[in-house]
């Protein structure tokens, strides 16, 4: 599976205020899941992670962790992430990587390529497609590309407070995403 690849540009300053350009790259899809960074094969979404902020507000000065290719979790409190996630045809396998998942962030998604659906607790679903928008308010969901192409979304999360079931005052907790991450030694 062939993946688009993803211009990013990132501006900065110099010691004198000056705007410059820091970094233009092009930047190829990773399979989340493989601590190489290598592409993904199969139903595994591909990851380009364009951005991370270090805290909220986000720092817009000086040195910054260039997080394309590495293996990061979905969100974090420590900032804002802004990816791209490319989702392959689904059919009818069996997916046990586009699970149901809860992240403790507000997320703002945009549809560039393709229709999917998205589906929430007790199986409600909506179709999404090209150019659509979704802002989801830490709620469990899934992502299936029911279709015979390749999906592109771009994702900005914004960590967000917990969310508190009102009729019982448990926690909502996030999804591990252990899976995605680094391993701390």
């Amino acid at each position: 599976m062939s993946l688009p690849t993803t211009r990013r540009i990132v501006t900065g300053h110099d010691q004198h205020g000056h705007a410059i350009f820091d970094s233009d790259e092009t930047l190829t899809p990773a399979n989340p899941l493989d601590s190489t960074g290598g592409p993904p094969s199969g139903i595994i979404p591909g990851f380009t992670n364009l951005f991370r902020t270090d805290g909220v507000p986000a720092k817009a000065q000086g040195p910054w962790d260039d997080v394309h290719g590495k293996k990061i979790g979905l969100v974090s409190p420590a900032g804002v992430y802004a990816r791209i996630v490319d989702f392959p045809p689904t059919g009818d396998a069996e997916d046990s990587v586009n699970i149901m998942h809860r992240t403790q962030s507000v997320d703002f998604a945009v549809v560039l390529k393709g229709s999917i659906k998205l589906i929430l607790d007790e199986g409600v679903e909506k179709t999404v497609r090209e150019g659509d928008t979704v802002v989801q308010r830490a709620t469990n969901h899934a992502w299936k590309n029911v279709s015979n192409e390749n999906v592109r979304i771009l994702f900005v999360l914004v960590p967000s407070e917990p969310v508190v079931n009102e009729s019982t005052g448990e926690v909502l907790e996030p999804t591990p995403t252990h899976l995605l991450e680094e391993k701390q030694d």
